[in-house]
């Protein structure tokens, strides 16, 4: 019963620590964070799993901060690093440094907290950890370079070592730097292991860090159920894909903050020159941009300056399925953890299906859908967070419909009030907007795509090292650096900005509202401007307009209006 919830002022915690939730907003602690707050005030170890958006980073930050605040009243002692908080991706240990921040907006001078997961060099990191602070935040790669260089010592200190999504972290190759880390270790600390699945991973991560844990497995579904979640399926092949977005987003069909998941990085940059050719403004996120970027885009998106981002996981994307998975794959896996290495340039250590917060996001598109079920879970958990609602559409082609019946059947299997709806849309009902689409696509050329990425690493690199240090000085500037300009302006054309008016009376069921489909019969409505008696009065001249020969001009569902205009000069 709600009546018998544990609330935050009962479970003993410090009143800097209460004013600063409240001032979140948080009135009541989620499932997770009533149970496993209490339980590590204890002192025991946890191994957590909980769907996404469930409130997993609190569950952990508030414990750890309050057993800081604990220690420092009743023992006065040097300052040390206390805590360690093992992130996989950049981008979720600036989130975690975020919320920690925020949980100790009235206690900052006794709890410290820095992040060393960012590309930084390691010079300018080494200042900042030789002040001790109290809690580190970093992935296992950075941590194990600081550790080497000794910057970061914590052998004798640790009293509470955290991994978050710890389910990912064999997975992006840090196995190597994690089992040489936990050798820096003392004997004796807690641990706590957070994450949305109970892979073999996670078992195995168990073994290593966790002493006689605390198993919290909290039931239900991994999303869910339809009366937060909507999640719809559009079928349409590759080609069409491009021409249903757009009929979603200029009609109106889709509102809200909106994440678009693609499946690489071309593809991205395609979708976003092709959205720029109709004036619908996106961003861009994914692993070739440097990492402030990444995190500024994040947070400005959270602000709500921008509408829509297109999004990559590769990292997600690259993993296959458990219940896929070959013994022989495995193999072939295991050999590649172990290499660690990422000839491709791009920065293995980013992220953004997992674990990041992407606040009010009103629908998740899979303009791509994900090649597993986890990758879906993971996309579509973007949204409906917490007891907001939310909105998923996927796009599915004909060879995506393999992965998207194991979708069906997973979530199916979890609870039937989470199953995919076909969207009420037709393709005849969208055919007015093939033209205007194949004129835009023309204008989307491999050579184009291949010129935004890099002008777009270009102007990241700029915003992200030049201006760093001007922004630090000054930082209600760094509201003015956006992202979501246009990266191929010569090619915009004018007139596909507007939607003529017969075709704004197509509609559809779904993430707006729902609607009947139809389409009104066309009316025609022939409005013409009092013609100005004069144009241009001088002592010699004189305009007049007299305007003749109206006529309409219909062909492929398209309605021109032709204006035939004698003028007459007359002096």
């Amino acid at each position: 019963m709600a009546d018998d919830r544990l609330c935050f002022h009962e479970m003993g915690l410090d009143d800097r620590l209460l004013k600063a939730i409240a001032d979140l907003g948080w009135a009541q602690p989620t499932l997770i964070q009533e149970k496993a707050v209490p339980l590590a005030l204890e002192g025991k170890d946890l191994l957590a799993r909980a769907r996404t958006g469930s409130g997993k980073t609190a569950a952990y930050a508030i414990p750890v901060i309050q057993q800081i605040l604990t220690s420092k009243q009743t023992v006065q002692g040097e300052q040390a690093v206390r805590a360690l908080i093992l992130v996989p991706t950049k981008e979720l240990g600036h989130q975690v440094q975020t919320m920690i921040r925020q949980l100790t907006a009235y206690c900052a001078k006794d709890v410290r907290v820095a992040d060393i997961s960012g590309k930084t060099e390691l010079s300018a990191q080494k200042p900042i950890l030789m002040e001790k602070p109290d809690i580190v935040v970093g992935t296992p790669s950075r941590v194990q370079v600081h550790i080497s260089a000794q910057n970061l010592v914590l052998h004798s200190s640790l009293e509470m070592l955290v991994i978050d999504e710890a389910d990912l972290l064999f997975s992006f190759g840090f196995e190597a730097d994690l089992k040489n880390l936990i050798c820096h270790l003392p004997k004796i600390y807690q641990a706590f292991l957070m994450s949305a699945t109970l892979s073999d991973d996670v078992q195995a991560l168990k073994e290593l860090v966790l002493h006689n844990p605390v198993t919290l497995k909290l039931e239900g579904s991994n999303l869910p159920g339809s009366a937060q979640l909507q999640q719809y399926t559009v079928k349409c092949e590759e080609d069409e894909k491009f021409l249903v977005i757009y009929a979603l987003l200029k009609l109106g069909l889709v509102r809200g903050k909106t994440l678009i998941f693609v499946g690489t990085l071309d593809r991205c940059y395609k979708l976003k020159l092709f959205l720029e050719q109709f004036g619908i403004p996106a961003c861009v996120l994914n692993s070739e941009l440097p990492v402030h970027s990444r995190c500024h885009i994040i947070s400005q998106f959270n602000q709500g300056f921008y509408d829509y981002i297109i999004a990559t996981d590769e990292q997600v994307l690259s993993i296959p399925s458990a219940s896929s998975q070959s013994a022989e794959d495995k193999g072939k896996k295991k050999k590649k953890k172990k290499n660690g290495k990422n000839k491709t340039g791009k920065d293995k250590e980013y992220g953004v299906s997992r674990g990041v917060d992407f606040q009010n996001v009103a629908n998740v598109i899979n303009f791509d859908f994900p090649t597993s079920v986890e990758s879906y879970i993971h996309r579509v958990g973007r949204t409906a967070r917490a007891d907001n609602r939310g909105t998923a559409l996927s796009f599915v082609a004909h060879s995506e419909l393999s992965v998207l019946e194991e979708v069906e059947a997973s979530l199916t299997g979890d609870n039937a009030d989470c199953a995919l709806k076909p969207y009420a849309f037709k393709m005849e009902e969208i055919q007015g907007f093939k033209y205007r689409c194949q004129d835009a696509m023309r204008a989307v050329t491999r050579q184009a795509v291949k010129e935004a990425r890099i002008k777009e690493i270009k102007q990241e690199l700029l915003n992200s090292q030049k201006l760093k240090m001007y922004f630090e000085d000054n930082p209600r500037d760094l509201q003015l650096l956006r992202h979501d300009k246009a990266l191929h302006p010569a090619a915009v054309k004018p007139h596909l900005r507007n939607v003529p008016e017969y075709l704004k009376e197509i509609q559809g069921e779904g993430p707006a509202e729902e609607f009947p489909l139809h389409r009104k019969e066309e009316q025609t409505q022939n409005r013409v401007t009092e013609l100005t008696e004069s144009l241009h009065q001088s002592a010699d001249l004189t305009a007049r307009w007299r305007c003749t020969d109206w006529r309409r001009y219909s062909a492929d569902n398209h309605c021109f209006l032709f204006c035939t205009t004698r003028i007459f000069m007359l002096h």
